[in-house]
Protein backbone atom coordinates (compact mmCIF):
# COMPACT_ATOMS: atom_id res chain seq x y z
CA UNK A 1 0.00 0.00 0.00
CA UNK A 2 1.60 3.52 -1.08
CA UNK A 3 2.25 5.50 2.13
CA UNK A 4 -0.26 8.39 0.07
CA UNK A 5 -3.06 6.22 0.54
CA UNK A 6 -2.40 4.94 3.65
CA UNK A 7 -2.32 8.48 4.71
CA UNK A 8 -5.16 9.58 3.51
CA UNK A 9 -7.15 6.25 4.91
CA UNK A 10 -6.46 6.90 8.21
CA UNK A 11 -7.03 10.61 8.19
CA UNK A 12 -10.08 9.72 6.71
CA UNK A 13 -11.21 7.45 9.35
CA UNK A 14 -9.96 9.54 12.30
CA UNK A 15 -12.25 12.91 10.77
CA UNK A 16 -15.35 10.21 10.42
CA UNK A 17 -14.41 9.00 14.33
CA UNK A 18 -14.52 12.84 15.45
CA UNK A 19 -17.84 13.29 13.84
CA UNK A 20 -19.35 10.45 15.22
CA UNK A 21 -18.10 11.32 18.52
CA UNK A 22 -19.32 14.52 18.54
CA UNK A 23 -22.20 15.10 21.67
CA UNK A 24 -24.89 17.22 19.90
CA UNK A 25 -24.97 19.40 16.90
CA UNK A 26 -23.96 17.90 13.08
CA UNK A 27 -20.81 16.64 11.77
CA UNK A 28 -20.94 18.45 8.35
CA UNK A 29 -18.11 19.78 8.30
CA UNK A 30 -16.08 16.82 9.06
CA UNK A 31 -18.08 14.81 6.66
CA UNK A 32 -17.39 17.57 4.10
CA UNK A 33 -13.58 16.85 4.74
CA UNK A 34 -13.82 12.93 4.84
CA UNK A 35 -15.39 12.93 0.79
CA UNK A 36 -12.64 15.58 0.10
CA UNK A 37 -10.23 12.62 1.47
CA UNK A 38 -11.77 10.18 0.12
CA UNK A 39 -12.05 11.89 -3.90
CA UNK A 40 -7.84 12.58 -3.15
CA UNK A 41 -8.07 8.55 -2.56
CA UNK A 42 -9.58 7.59 -5.66
CA UNK A 43 -6.93 9.73 -7.43
CA UNK A 44 -4.27 7.78 -5.75
CA UNK A 45 -5.92 4.47 -5.74
CA UNK A 46 -6.59 4.75 -9.76
CA UNK A 47 -2.58 5.89 -9.78
CA UNK A 48 -1.54 2.98 -7.51
CA UNK A 49 -3.96 0.08 -7.10
CA UNK A 50 -4.10 -1.33 -3.17
CA UNK A 51 -4.22 -4.90 -1.84
CA UNK A 52 -8.15 -5.71 -1.85
CA UNK A 53 -8.06 -7.01 1.06
CA UNK A 54 -6.90 -3.78 2.80
CA UNK A 55 -8.91 -1.82 0.92
CA UNK A 56 -12.12 -3.57 1.68
CA UNK A 57 -11.80 -3.41 5.24
CA UNK A 58 -11.45 0.27 4.91
CA UNK A 59 -14.40 0.92 2.96
CA UNK A 60 -16.49 -1.52 5.82
CA UNK A 61 -15.03 0.93 8.47
CA UNK A 62 -16.09 4.08 6.25
CA UNK A 63 -19.55 2.59 5.75
CA UNK A 64 -20.30 1.95 9.49
CA UNK A 65 -19.05 5.60 10.59
CA UNK A 66 -21.72 7.18 8.25
CA UNK A 67 -24.28 5.53 9.63
CA UNK A 68 -23.69 6.96 12.40
CA UNK A 69 -26.09 9.49 13.37
CA UNK A 70 -23.73 12.37 13.22
CA UNK A 71 -22.41 11.44 10.61
CA UNK A 72 -25.94 10.58 9.15
CA UNK A 73 -26.80 14.30 9.37
CA UNK A 74 -23.67 15.45 7.98
CA UNK A 75 -24.59 13.33 4.97
CA UNK A 76 -27.49 14.76 4.80
CA UNK A 77 -26.28 18.54 5.26
CA UNK A 78 -23.70 17.65 2.22
CA UNK A 79 -26.77 16.44 -0.10
CA UNK A 80 -28.59 19.79 0.75
CA UNK A 81 -25.47 22.45 0.14
CA UNK A 82 -24.82 20.46 -3.11
CA UNK A 83 -28.60 20.97 -3.99
CA UNK A 84 -27.97 24.69 -3.03
CA UNK A 85 -24.73 24.83 -5.37
CA UNK A 86 -26.83 22.92 -8.02
CA UNK A 87 -29.56 25.94 -7.68
CA UNK A 88 -26.61 28.56 -8.57
CA UNK A 89 -25.27 26.27 -11.51
CA UNK A 90 -25.83 29.14 -14.24
CA UNK A 91 -23.43 31.28 -11.85
CA UNK A 92 -21.03 30.67 -9.21
CA UNK A 93 -22.69 27.06 -7.94
CA UNK A 94 -21.68 24.68 -10.93
CA UNK A 95 -18.33 23.35 -10.19
CA UNK A 96 -18.86 23.32 -6.34
CA UNK A 97 -22.17 21.26 -7.44
CA UNK A 98 -20.36 18.59 -9.64
CA UNK A 99 -17.09 18.21 -7.05
CA UNK A 100 -19.89 17.25 -4.43
CA UNK A 101 -22.31 15.62 -6.87
CA UNK A 102 -19.23 13.26 -7.82
CA UNK A 103 -18.27 12.75 -3.88
CA UNK A 104 -22.28 11.16 -3.77
CA UNK A 105 -21.52 8.79 -6.60
CA UNK A 106 -18.63 7.76 -5.05
CA UNK A 107 -20.22 6.45 -1.87
CA UNK A 108 -22.71 4.95 -4.34
CA UNK A 109 -20.04 3.44 -6.60
CA UNK A 110 -17.12 2.45 -4.67
CA UNK A 111 -18.62 1.94 -0.44
CA UNK A 112 -22.24 1.09 -0.30
CA UNK A 113 -25.61 1.69 -2.14
CA UNK A 114 -27.07 5.13 -1.33
CA UNK A 115 -30.28 3.42 0.43
CA UNK A 116 -27.71 1.74 2.69
CA UNK A 117 -26.20 5.58 3.65
CA UNK A 118 -29.06 7.99 2.58
CA UNK A 119 -32.38 8.50 3.90
CA UNK A 120 -35.02 8.46 1.75
CA UNK A 121 -35.63 12.10 1.34
CA UNK A 122 -32.04 12.56 0.42
CA UNK A 123 -32.41 10.20 -2.04
CA UNK A 124 -35.39 12.68 -3.13
CA UNK A 125 -32.56 15.75 -3.20
CA UNK A 126 -30.02 13.72 -5.42
CA UNK A 127 -32.39 13.22 -8.27
CA UNK A 128 -33.21 16.82 -8.01
CA UNK A 129 -29.86 18.05 -7.90
CA UNK A 130 -29.47 15.68 -11.77
CA UNK A 131 -32.00 17.87 -12.53
CA UNK A 132 -30.86 21.04 -11.33
CA UNK A 133 -27.24 20.53 -12.72
CA UNK A 134 -28.70 19.60 -16.32
CA UNK A 135 -31.10 22.53 -16.54
CA UNK A 136 -28.44 24.61 -15.72
CA UNK A 137 -26.02 22.95 -18.38
CA UNK A 138 -27.87 25.50 -21.33
CA UNK A 139 -25.78 28.13 -19.08
CA UNK A 140 -23.26 27.27 -16.69
CA UNK A 141 -19.95 28.58 -17.18
CA UNK A 142 -18.04 24.96 -18.06
CA UNK A 143 -15.45 23.56 -15.70
CA UNK A 144 -12.32 23.45 -17.09
CA UNK A 145 -10.51 20.11 -17.88
CA UNK A 146 -7.81 20.82 -15.34
CA UNK A 147 -10.65 21.15 -12.50
CA UNK A 148 -12.14 17.47 -13.12
CA UNK A 149 -10.93 14.83 -10.85
CA UNK A 150 -8.77 12.57 -13.02
CA UNK A 151 -10.01 9.82 -11.45
CA UNK A 152 -14.03 10.82 -12.10
CA UNK A 153 -15.22 8.35 -15.40
CA UNK A 154 -17.51 9.38 -17.95
CA UNK A 155 -20.65 8.51 -15.95
CA UNK A 156 -20.15 11.55 -14.04
CA UNK A 157 -21.99 13.17 -16.62
CA UNK A 158 -22.65 16.80 -14.72
CA UNK A 159 -18.79 18.09 -15.32
CA UNK A 160 -19.17 18.24 -19.22
CA UNK A 161 -22.77 19.15 -19.34
CA UNK A 162 -22.02 22.60 -20.11
CA UNK A 163 -22.99 23.62 -23.41
CA UNK A 164 -21.58 26.54 -23.74
CA UNK A 165 -18.10 24.91 -24.08
CA UNK A 166 -16.52 27.61 -25.80
CA UNK A 167 -17.73 30.53 -23.11
CA UNK A 168 -14.66 32.92 -22.99
CA UNK A 169 -13.10 32.82 -20.03
CA UNK A 170 -13.94 36.64 -19.13
CA UNK A 171 -17.27 35.12 -19.76
CA UNK A 172 -17.12 32.69 -17.06
CA UNK A 173 -15.38 34.66 -14.46
CA UNK A 174 -18.76 37.10 -15.24
CA UNK A 175 -21.21 34.41 -13.99
CA UNK A 176 -18.84 33.11 -11.28
CA UNK A 177 -18.06 36.48 -9.63
CA UNK A 178 -21.55 37.13 -10.07
CA UNK A 179 -22.92 39.35 -7.06
CA UNK A 180 -26.53 39.20 -5.90
CA UNK A 181 -26.72 42.85 -5.75
CA UNK A 182 -25.36 43.43 -9.08
CA UNK A 183 -29.43 43.39 -10.03
CA UNK A 184 -29.98 46.81 -7.55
Amino acid sequence: MSMRADELMRATIKILTDGAELESGSAATHVERALDKLMDLQQVVQETPQSPEDFAYFKKQVVQLLKTDQNGHGLTMYVFHCFNYAGRGRLDGFEEACHRRSAVQLLNDEYAPWSELFIPDDLEVIEEIDELLEEASDDAPPVPEPGIPGWVPDTHWWWRAPKRQDMTEEERAERIDYDSNDGL
